[in-house]
């Protein structure tokens, strides 16, 4: 079976999507004939001329290009959507009417199969879309394969919290005031704001700022860190909660939109406005051993939901109900 997936163009520091489809890849093998391209607003009409003359029996629209598969043969064509935050949470006005119309409503009314990686995003296409929820199947992603369980026996001297993204939705703001004279540092996994480290300053919050790294160097932020904090107020999935769980690192996030459906019982729930629950969820994970072991060793049980051969399997699936017809 071949298999033609669409990527959006190269861009630096953004690459998740590539490397969870990669992960996908390795583990159907053999089972399909799979070409790459890579998607910008340039070279539109070449892939959707090249897709004319040399047709696959699948293309797959691998998420946030969903464009492209205005010009492909929506009877043969599944597209993944991994969140709509950017049009819920960001844009207004005209550019969120044209928005809506090019990346959702034209792509999801044309293709075949329509994947999401969680229920909660699943039922934001159907309220937002007005898509039918049989043509949605909820396909989860994998979790990475570079990470691997490293155990940290004694916590640092001043307890290390890892808080990774870029946004306010990312909830930055609400864990310096949760941290506020606890004898902990933080390690920002984002691009550096100056706003924010005069925030830190004037709250006496020590940090340490780190972007534009490998997937080995985040990795290591991981294995470095003490805990991990992920408490967003918007994720249509929470790959964090998934890399903290496989290196074995308590994990702190929300109760709230996709993340305890990834979390399952392996992390802390909060409520990702209450300020008093994400500080006595820190303090309650860094003073009792037992209890944070507990939380790791659910976590690691936790990722037997996302293995990539399993992921695989529910892909080729979906490939083989198209193809069949």
């Amino acid at each position: 079976m071949k298999v033609a997936y669409y990527f959006r163009s190269y861009r630096k520091g953004v690459y998740s999507i590539e490397v969870l489809f990669r992960r996908i890849l390795a583990s159907l093998d053999t089972r399909v004939s799979a070409t790459s391209h890579a998607v910008g607003l340039g070279n539109v009409f070449s892939l959707w001329r090249n897709a004319r003359l040399n047709p696959s029996d699948i293309y797959h629209v691998t998420g946030h290009v969903n464009y492209i598969a205005l010009g492909l043969k929506g009877h043969q064509t599944v597209l993944t959507v991994h969140d709509i935050g950017h049009y819920t949470q960001t844009l207004k006005g005209w550019k969120k009417y044209v928005y809506k119309k090019v990346w959702f409503d034209w792509p999801l009314r044309k293709v075949a199969f329509i994947t999401t990686v969680s229920e909660f995003s699943k039922q934001q296409l159907v309220t937002f879309f007005s898509v039918h929820a049989s043509k949605i199947k909820v396909i989860h992603n994998p979790f990475p394969a570079l990470y691997t369980r490293q155990d940290k026996l004694i916590l640092s001297a001043s307890p290390k919290i890892l808080q990774i993204g870029t946004g306010d939705h990312k909830n930055l703001n609400r864990l310096i005031q949760a941290v506020k004279q606890l004898p902990c540092e933080l390690m920002l996994l984002r691009v550096f704001d100056a706003d924010i480290d005069q925030l830190l300053k004037k709250e006496g919050v020590s940090a340490k700022w780190f972007s534009d790294l490998t997937d080995q160097e985040v990795y290591e932020l991981y294995q470095q860190c003490d805990l991990v904090f992920f408490a967003s107020t918007y994720e249509g999935f929470g790959m964090p909660i998934l890399e903290a769980q496989a290196t074995g690192r308590a994990v702190i996030t929300s109760d709230c939109t996709s993340m305890p459906e990834v979390a399952g019982e392996g992390a802390v729930l909060v409520d990702p406005y209450s300020i008093k629950e994400i500080r006595e969820a820190i303090v309650k994970l860094l003073s009792d051993d037992a209890y944070r072991n507990a939380c790791i060793e659910k976590g690691y049980h936790n990722l037997q939901r996302f293995q990539p051969d399993f992921i695989a399997g529910q892909y080729m699936e979906l490939y083989t109900q198209i193809y069949s017809k």
